[in-house]
């Protein structure tokens, strides 16, 4: 057996002492940078990710301080973005169409949906009254807001079925509950609805659905287009070239969120949202308006060329206009491409 050095052994007992009787320090967790992203539309089911993502925390895991800052349609959402008022917006891609045309650029970094994933509701009452789109002459529809994707999607519409530009009175409801309750209101004839709210009309009997467009084949055969690229998440270029590590870190919340939307029931994802993230609608209602929206969504926000170029047609004509915009600079999928590599739910 060693022997133990009496001088070594006390000098040890007392630096023990001394670290036992020492103050100890917690290190505080870094802040978590801030950042505003405005979405054209509160809790509505095409923009969902944004909502998922920050119920489940994942904007948090990331080190972000995310404020969801909600609009009443996806043109204030780009406003905003363009003006420089928040670096991160949900809204379509049709805004960075636009945004073209005036010499800015907006850029799509993530595809929630590539197919519009809307319903045309109108009264129950009127279930009969509008079999084709060319009935609805003379009457007025709802969009989110003037100049929003659903605008553009209704005067295409219009064109295809041989209407003219003023054949059909169209204003701004919103993108939440404020629509069907226009509709309900009587203020509009029909109107372009998102889910939970246009299911839960449907279910409750207060609505019926004339169109939907949530499948390729519906869009082909309302819009002549198989693939319509629609809601994501946009920023600026100036903020991808000076910000492309927490650009990346958005993306990875939101990538995180639909990866857990493909991997769990509707049921599933409603049990673990709060009443102001399913927008105040119970769980059971919702979880029906999800599954019904669900054939629209991209599984991990991949955007599609061919959506993109669908979306610029149907803007030319809404534009009147041959658009300026390159559809290869209107959308960035690589931060998408290494989320889906490396995001894990």
């Amino acid at each position: 057996m060693p022997k133990i050095n009496r001088s070594a052994a006390l000098t040890a007992i007392g630096a023990l002492g001394v670290a036992a009787s020492a103050p100890s320090f917690i290190m505080a967790a870094p802040a978590k940078e801030k950042v505003l992203a405005v979405v054209g539309g509160e809790h509505a089911m095409v923009y969902f990710p944004w909502d998922l993502a920050k119920a489940l925390g994942y904007f948090d895991a990331e080190g972000l301080d995310v404020e969801l800052n909600y609009t009443k349609g996806g043109s204030e959402a780009a406003t905003a973005l363009a003006s420089g008022s928040c670096d991160y917006s949900g809204n379509a891609i049709d805004h960075a169409i636009a945004a073209a045309e005036r010499g800015k650029s907006l850029v799509m970094i993530a595809d929630f949906m590539n197919e519009p994933g809307i319903t045309l509701l109108v009264r129950t009452q009127d279930k009969d009254a509008y079999k084709s789109f060319k009935e609805f002459k003379g009457k007025t529809l709802g969009v989110t807001s003037i100049g929003s994707a659903t605008d553009v999607i209704v005067h295409w519409m219009a064109k295809r079925a041989g209407l003219g530009r003023d054949d059909i009175k169209i204003i701004g409801v919103g993108a939440g509950a404020t629509a069907p309750a226009a509709l309900a209101g009587g203020q509009v004839d029909g109107t372009l609805g998102n889910d939970p709210f246009a299911t839960q009309l449907i279910r409750t009997g207060r609505a019926v659905a004339n169109l939907e467009l949530f499948t390729p084949a519906a869009v082909r055969a309302a819009m002549g287009f198989n693939s319509y690229c629609f809601t994501g998440a946009l920023t600026r270029a100036d903020v991808i070239a000076k910000n492309p590590e927490r650009t990346q870190k958005m993306i990875n919340a939101l990538v995180r969120a639909q990866k857990y939307m493909a991997a769990h029931t509707p049921e599933q994802i409603a049990a673990v949202l709060s009443d102001e993230f399913r927008g105040g609608v119970a769980e059971a209602d919702w979880a029906a308006g999800y599954s019904h929206s669900r054939p629209a969504f991209t599984p991990n926000g991949e955007i599609s060329l061919e959506g993109v170029k669908a979306v610029i047609e149907t803007n030319n004509f809404y534009l009147n206009a041959t658009s300026k915009a390159d559809p290869t600079k209107l959308f960035d999928n690589r931060f998408v491409d290494k989320a889906k590599r490396t995001v894990k739910v």
